[in-house]
């Protein structure tokens, strides 16, 4: 077996990451996030396939692993756009980490499973003939960003022949369908297959199907987020209504930020209501997906997702370039305490907060500034602006005075520090004299 690909680090420049930390979209920035995800997914892949080459699998789990990857590299010679499409969707980095994570040699057999759904994916939208046997989970077989062929069975199998693909349950009759329909993410007479809806005006997709996107990995990820199915339902409707909203709203008052989270967000992913109120997330693992709970209005869904890119920016920049220093062993972490949490966060965790809280600061000030809002809504704007940049001021002074950031990190929250003096400056563009501007007093 062979890797897909060959990782070079990268040498990110202190302009562009001072650029980043501004968290406003730069020239050329959306294309470097892409090839620094796309470094780190092969780097993943490698390292997985590794871990299986010394992990002694069985003999049948081995062949099937040999014949997955060489499927997945047959299709990345007829394809490579095919394969970057496929392996930065967000549900398969999710599976990657979780397939790492995995500890004993039945779970990790299990796991490796899953690229059997990689390979067959990546062939399918290259157009190769191929045929696997493919594990069905949940009642459903997966084919990430695209869709789930129904199935009662443990597994299907799926063959390719031209444009036709045919899906067998174990022991059930065959279905077929286009691969035309399949890649156009349409439904097909009585075939039990369930595309992604996509959501206009961009690259997303309204993802209700993909159980690794439900699943958290790591201490840092939010857990207890179960997505919740809509398709073909009013609340479809409602979910995509609200979608436009945002993207409409956002285009009326910050058109790079609107084109930024277009292009960038590749999954909404809707989640069950909880008892504690709205919630979103991004899975670190999974970048360019946000799981939310309804919101209300298309303004709150314009703040989610301007919420959850940059908390997706900053983990495919973390994936390359690590912000703070490791703590050495048999040391603990240090935690901080920030305005927005009532629990001690990792200095991880800061940056994260605070980043997004910047971008939210930016939105609210033009929001308050939008042709036609009332006095009432500009004067709320303004308020939630000024509370988001407050809070942004007092963890930049914890960040800044922390002595655990990296080099690039260093930059990174510089250019944070720069682009909140601008929204802040007494008299400028974007000021607004209810916020406490402690970080140029401090930091001046």
């Amino acid at each position: 077996m062979k890797s897909t690909g060959s990782f070079s680090p990268f040498e990110i420049s202190d302009r562009r990451l001072r650029s980043l930390g501004g968290t406003r979209p730069g020239p050329g920035e959306a294309a470097a996030l892409d090839d620094w995800l796309h470094s780190r997914r092969l780097v993943l892949l490698k390292t997985l396939l590794t871990r299986a080459e010394r992990a002694r699998l069985p003999e049948a789990a081995a062949r099937e692993l040999d014949a997955h990857w060489a499927l997945l590299e047959h299709a990345e010679r007829r394809d490579p756009a095919a394969m970057r499409a496929v392996l930065g969707y967000p549900a398969v980095g999710n599976w990657l980490a979780r397939a790492l994570e995995a500890r004993t040699g039945d779970d990790f057999a299990a796991a490796l499973a899953g690229s059997g759904t990689l390979a067959a994916t990546v062939a399918t939208v290259a157009g190769c003939d191929f045929r696997v046997e493919l594990p069905v989970t949940g009642g459903h077989l997966v084919l990430p960003g695209l869709g789930a062929y129904a199935a009662t069975t443990p597994a299907v199998r799926l063959e390719a022949a031209g444009d036709t693909l045919t899906f067998t349950p174990d022991g059930g009759t065959p279905a077929s369908l286009p691969r035309t329909a399949v890649l156009a993410r349409r439904r097909y007479g009585t075939v039990p297959w369930h595309p992604l809806s996509a959501l206009p005006g961009g690259a997303a997709v309204l993802d209700d199907r993909d159980p690794h996107l439900g699943a958290g990995t790591g201490p840092q990820d939010p857990a207890g987020l179960r997505p919740a199915t809509v398709a073909g339902s009013a609340e479809e409707r409602r979910w995509r209504e609200l979608w436009s909203g945002a993207l409409a709203l956002l285009r009326e008052v910050d058109a790079e930020r609107a084109a930024e989270t277009a292009g960038l967000v590749r999954a909404l992913v809707p989640v069950r209501s909880r008892p504690e109120g709205s919630v979103s997330a991004t899975r670190l693992a999974a970048p360019w997906a946000v799981l939310t709970t309804r919101p209300r209005t298309g303004e709150e869904m314009a703040e989610v997702l301007v919420h959850e890119v940059q908390h997706s920016k900053l983990a495919v920049l973390e994936g390359v370039a690590p912000l703070s220093h490791a703590p050495a062993d048999g040391e603990r972490a240090p935690l901080y305490r920030v305005a927005w949490r009532s629990d001690p966060r990792p200095l991880g965790a800061v940056v994260q907060g605070t980043y997004a809280h910047l971008a939210l600061a930016d939105l609210w000030d033009r929001l308050a500034r939008r042709d036609g809002a009332g006095p009432a809504a500009r004067e709320a704007a303004r308020r939630r602006s000024a509370d988001f940049a407050t809070q942004v001021d007092h963890a930049l002074f914890l960040l800044l005075g922390s002595g655990q950031l990296t080099r690039e990190g260093t930059e990174f929250v510089e250019g944070m520090r720069r682009r909140h003096a601008r929204l802040t400056a007494p008299g400028g563009r974007d000021a607004r004299g209810a916020t406490h501007n402690l970080t140029n007093r401090h930091f001046g």
